[in-house]
């Protein structure tokens, strides 16, 4: 039988037991039928596998043991996406990439050019967690409730360095993105952003940045910008 994954949190752990509840519990008993003795990977995002066994299934829990522990991923940058909500669910293809680039947290927000206005948060975490499994992630991202474009401007100051991707930018690459503990990336919805707007958000801190010289759509935009950003910062090198 594949031993599957399942995403705990660090206080699911005391010394060498596991407990798995809620979603992941049912997930793990409901649909994929677990006995005792199976074995799993459980995940705390501490970039940790940690092979366990089952021991015990109650009603509404189940207890493993964890036979071996293995880091298989570190990180030193954590990238928080701000993504312009986008019509016909397209940024589920965002979050999906996000997911697998390693990107920490997905908030999507409402701005001038926004066509969309409704956003299932607890779907898009399922899509997020779907992804982190089926790519073999050590990590799990956030997705978070939907934003104003002036929410985003007002949790810039908890970033060590921002950045906004703007068609108009000319001159700064994405190269020119400094490695820092937290750091933020805005990318904008169809339509992209007005003056206004970006002078809010350079304002609030954000650097403005550009994707290069071709039209990107929405959503290829924020995997790109992700990529380029965790690249420039060394994220995706091996150590």
């Amino acid at each position: 039988m594949e031993i599957r994954r399942f995403f705990v949190k660090p206080s699911d752990i005391s010394g060498n037991e596991v407990v798995l509840s809620g979603d992941e519990f049912l997930h793990m008993t409901k649909v994929l039928r677990y006995k005792l003795g199976f074995k799993a990977v459980i995940l705390a995002n501490d970039g940790v596998e940690r092979l366990c066994r089952v021991t015990e299934i109650a009603r509404d829990f189940a207890t493993l043991e964890i036979e071996k522990e293995t880091v298989v991923d570190k990180k030193s940058v954590e990238l928080t996406l701000y993504a312009g909500l986008l019509k016909n669910n397209k940024l589920d293809f965002a979050i999906q990439k996000a997911v697998e680039l390693g990107v920490d947290k997905i908030v999507p927000f409402t701005s001038k050019n926004t066509a969309e206005t409704k956003f299932n948060v607890d779907r898009a975490n399922k899509i997020a967690l779907e992804a982190a499994k089926q790519c073999g992630s050590a990590y799990l991202s956030e997705v978070g409730e939907l934003k104003t474009l002036s929410d985003v401007a007002g949790e810039l100051h908890n970033f060590d360095a921002a950045y906004v991707a703007y068609e108009n930018e000319k001159k700064r690459a994405f190269s020119s993105v400094k490695k820092e503990k937290r750091l933020a990336l805005i990318i904008g919805p169809e339509g992209g952003f007005d003056e206004q707007e970006i002078e809010l958000l350079k304002d609030a801190g954000a650097i403005s940045v550009t994707l290069g010289r071709r039209v990107l759509r929405a959503e290829t935009a924020s995997v790109v910008g992700c990529a380029l950003m965790l690249y420039s910062t060394g994220e995706l090198d091996y150590e």
